[in-house]
């Protein structure tokens, strides 16, 4: 038997010697996850009558931790039941010193996981990350401001070299324009260009 239970969310989690970061890396991953999605198909595994089991969260967030540490079922207890961050990703509702459960319990939550299964969790987690960018796409008022060229060998070639004569030219006008600007019709004659 599987009872679905509302998701916790970070604001819900009860820790008893302050506040939690929700910077930390556990707490983002999740967010990631979609839990509500995942507990559906993994409700299905479950028949009506018997004992609930853990929820979705427990059995998978911890072989998530488990992976992620790379620790044996009893060092994974051991660090779940010291960690707020980690009973958090597990989906406890407060801390507690206590193990939320016994290294025995990980053989049955690796048994309900089979590689499909495991596979269409994989899915899910990519199809709501790509929904998230969607959605943050389409809020964004950005338009296609341009062209970028990302190889620096096709970029256009703007610079002049010393020995470019239109530099040269370019210089002498310009100096040209200074003597007009600068030339005071009362001190006499102008000095020599190559103007008309």
């Amino acid at each position: 038997m599987y009872k679905i239970e509302n998701q916790l969310k970070f604001e819900d989690f009860i820790f008893p010697y302050g506040k939690l970061n929700e910077n930390n890396r556990w707490i983002k991953l999740s967010k990631i996850i979609p839990w509500d999605e995942i507990e559906i198909k993994y409700a299905k595994k479950f028949r009506k009558k018997g004992n609930p089991a853990k929820s979705v969260r427990i059995a998978l967030g911890t072989l998530i931790i488990q992976q992620t540490l790379n620790c044996s079922d009893r060092e994974l207890v051991n660090q779940v039941s010291e960690n707020p961050y980690l009973q958090f990703f597990i989906g406890l509702k407060e801390f507690q010193e206590r193990a939320p459960f016994s290294a025995s319990v990980l053989v049955d939550f690796r048994k309900r996981f089979s590689a499909k299964f495991l596979s269409e969790i994989n899915e899910l987690i990519i199809e709501s990350e790509n929904k998230k960018d969607d959605e943050d796409n389409d809020n964004s008022d950005s338009s296609n401001r341009g062209t970028i060229i990302i190889d620096a060998t096709c970029t256009p070639a703007d610079i002049a070299f010393p020995q470019d004569l239109t530099l040269l030219n370019k210089s002498r006008e310009n100096l040209e324009k200074i003597i007009d600007i600068l030339h005071d019709s009362a001190d006499g004659k102008k000095p020599r260009t190559y103007r008309n």
